[in-house]
């Protein structure tokens, strides 16, 4: 094989979907649209629903190989490890990553621990209205209003309508300070 050459057609499409898939930013509907078809996949052809919340704690389940938890799927243990494995990989061809929290160093005055404190707060938060719902948001979204399933439909419409309550009330208290 000649070093010289210039690339093979075939070596370019490779070279143009590793940069497609690493470098850019992917647009919005190609994201909804890959999580959109795993959730009608996972239904279609296994009969599960796909969702964060029971994911977990099912994938804890079957981490502590719980004897109660008879249908937890070991499957959803790689589900969640990809889910931050994902996120990790994704940051890796960003070069400008950064601590930095938009408005959240605002409040916490830029200390770490005072961010760490408030975001793990946030989640048990969330993680407790989760369970609390039924499942989290991105469950009841995906999941739920497409099996017409009318409670996800109305923790998804009163999610977004908290989140917007919340975030004018963050917003109007931060341009106080």
């Amino acid at each position: 094989m000649n070093p010289n050459a210039p690339p093979s057609s075939f070596q370019m499409f490779f070279i143009n979907l590793g940069h497609t898939l690493f470098s850019n930013t992917w647009p919005w509907w190609a994201a909804g649209l890959g999580i959109g078809l795993t959730a009608l996949g996972l239904a279609w052809f296994t009969g599960k629903r796909l969702g964060v919340t029971g994911g977990f704690v099912e994938a804890i389940s079957a981490a502590a190989q719980d004897s109660s938890a008879k249908s937890a799927s070991p499957w959803k243990l790689w589900f969640i490890i990809g889910i931050v494995l994902g996120g990790a990989l994704a940051n890796l061809g960003h070069w400008n990553w950064t601590w930095l929290y938009g408005r959240l160093d605002a409040i916490t005055y830029g200390s770490i621990f005072l961010k760490s404190l408030w975001l793990l707060v946030g989640g048990f938060l969330v993680g407790f209205g989760a369970r609390w719902a039924g499942g989290c948001v991105s469950g009841n979204s995906l999941m739920g209003i497409s099996t017409g399933n009318k409670m996800s439909m109305l923790v998804t419409v009163a999610f977004l309508a908290a989140g917007v309550l919340v975030t004018n009330i963050v917003y109007s208290m931060l341009r106080i300070l």
